[in-house]
């Protein structure tokens, strides 16, 4: 019969490491959500990237839109201008300076189209060859425009961060007409007085019946965009290119046929329009037309602006089949992945890597490529005393880890249980790769709680160079993997070159 005395003791210790689990869990408890709120920040931080497509496609529907009838409607008794849409989309979608960049091409676009004979005097003072002031009509068409972009730029940035951003934006589209006209005509009174118009000119156009039908659709158009960009849809399409544009050499499946494709595009836009213009030439000559000076300039600028509006009809078509393009090659690269971390498999690291030693970019001299190989030290106990799902958790974490610091500079992969590696194809000196990998290794020391465990890791480090075969630098690193392993963990392992 065991004495009561020990029959307590044994229930203390017992509680005592029920204990010390409930303590463990809490604590890692913790760190997950003080990890999901630095992810949540992270996220914040680096919003919507590669806003790059968006900007050259609005550019492209602010030219299209400036030489086709979507730009101005004139249907008797209804005369709606639609051609400062864009600006206002960018200043609510982007930033204010895209949206001054856009508002430029609309000025451009509005001082090319005023450079004709066919003009009313009204419209000749934006064109610096017209109205015998280039200056002041440069003024005018570009920088009042540009003015206006900053400025709605400004106020949908601002309204943005209220407490109602939606319907803060909505307002901002609503007086976009009433904004633009007033820039204009105060650009119009001061560099133009002997045209009679003012800033008063702008009760005017709000005086039209047809500017409310007008400012209507203007708010539909833009709070469709403003919903579409900020749809989940939209935010993961941008996530998959920003992700695969970041693999470098790593992806290059259907990569060349796209400069193949815009080059097509491009002569299709410029043959049409040759073809056009040809057309009207030989029916010309066919009735013996013979024109004025003034007429033949101005067949040739209304000749340019169908060109203009076919190249940037091109670029909107271009654009979209790069980011379609960019999105089937993501979805075909991530069916390869790793299912646990994200990283590259195996298999896809030694195909890409392969890849990536072979190119002609690839660096050499005193900052060259590198080869690492990592793993977990002491996992095994990891998993043994928190459980597997805890062991996953710091898989994610290291692979998220060696994303966040080495994604921009090579191709990541995990072989295999805790074994990752990457090779890095931006030149580095060896104090920037030491630096990298202490920055590895102390975001990878945060993973768990210090008092629970301390992750920490061993490093092979092997430098590359164009024409090394990545098996031989998987083999080499890996020794310096074990040497790693024999310094007491913990440690990194650098290798030198063959023949130095």
């Amino acid at each position: 019969m065991i004495p009561p005395w020990r029959r307590m003791g044994r229930r203390d210790r017992k509680t005592e490491r029920q204990d010390e689990r409930k303590e463990a869990r809490g604590m890692i408890a913790g760190q997950l959500t003080e990890e999901l709120r630095k992810e949540k920040i992270q996220e914040r931080r680096e919003g919507r990237r590669h806003n790059g497509y968006v900007l050259w496609g609005l550019i492209a529907v602010e030219l299209f839109m400036s030489f086709s009838f979507l730009g101005y409607v004139h249907i008797e008794p209804i005369s709606l201008t639609f051609v400062y849409i864009p600006v206002l989309v960018a200043g609510c979608i982007l930033s204010p300076i895209e949206s001054a960049l856009v508002g430029m091409v609309f000025g451009l676009a509005s001082m090319w189209k005023a450079s004709a004979f066919y003009v009313g005097a009204g419209d000749a003072i934006f064109s610096p060859i017209m109205s015998g002031k280039p200056l002041e009509s440069f003024l005018l068409s570009v920088v009042s425009r540009m003015l206006f972009g900053l400025v709605v730029g400004a106020l949908y940035y601002v309204v943005q961060k209220s407490r109602h951003p939606l319907a803060g934006s909505l307002i901002v589209s609503t007086i976009g007409r009433s904004i633009h006209t007033c820039i204009v005509y105060a650009f119009m009174g001061g560099l133009f007085p002997e045209m009679g118009y003012g800033i008063a000119n702008t009760l005017d156009d709000v005086g039209k019946w047809d500017f409310y039908l007008s400012v209507l659709l203007t708010d539909m158009i833009v709070l469709v965009c403003y919903l579409l960009y900020h749809s989940h849809y939209i935010g993961k399409l941008f996530r998959r290119i920003r992700m695969l544009d970041s693999l470098h050499a790593a992806f290059t499946h259907g990569r060349r046929g796209i400069p193949v494709m815009i080059v097509l595009v491009l002569l299709s836009s410029f043959s049409v329009a040759f073809y056009f213009t040809d057309r009207i030439d030989s029916a010309m000559g066919r009735y013996q037309l013979i024109l004025p000076e003034e007429a033949t300039y101005d067949i040739l600028h209304l000749q340019i602006q169908f060109l203009l509006g076919m190249i940037s009809l091109a670029l909107l078509v271009v654009i979209v089949v790069i980011m379609y393009q960019k999105n089937f090659n993501y979805l075909y690269y991530e069916a390869r992945l790793d299912g646990l971390t994200g990283l590259m498999g195996r298999g896809q690291f030694f195909q890409a890597g392969d890849s990536m030693l072979e190119d002609e970019g690839y660096p050499g001299g005193k900052k060259c490529g590198y080869f690492l190989i990592l793993d977990v030290d002491k996992f095994k106990e990891i998993n043994d005393r928190y459980g597997h799902p805890e062991g996953d958790r710091v898989l994610k974490s290291v692979a998220d880890n060696l994303r966040r610091e080495f994604s921009d500079k090579g191709i990541l992969g995990r072989l295999g249980g805790d074994e990752f590696v990457a090779l890095l194809n931006l030149p580095l000196s060896r104090e920037e790769i030491e630096k990298s990998m202490g920055n590895l290794k102390r975001g990878v020391g945060d993973i768990l709680p210090a008092a629970v465990h301390e992750v920490t890791l061993s490093i092979g480090v092997l430098p590359a160079k164009r024409g090394d075969s990545l098996s031989k630098l998987y083999r080499k690193a890996d020794h310096l993997l074990y040497e790693a392993k024999k310094q007491g963990r913990d440690q990194s392992v650098f290798g030198e070159r063959d023949g130095g």
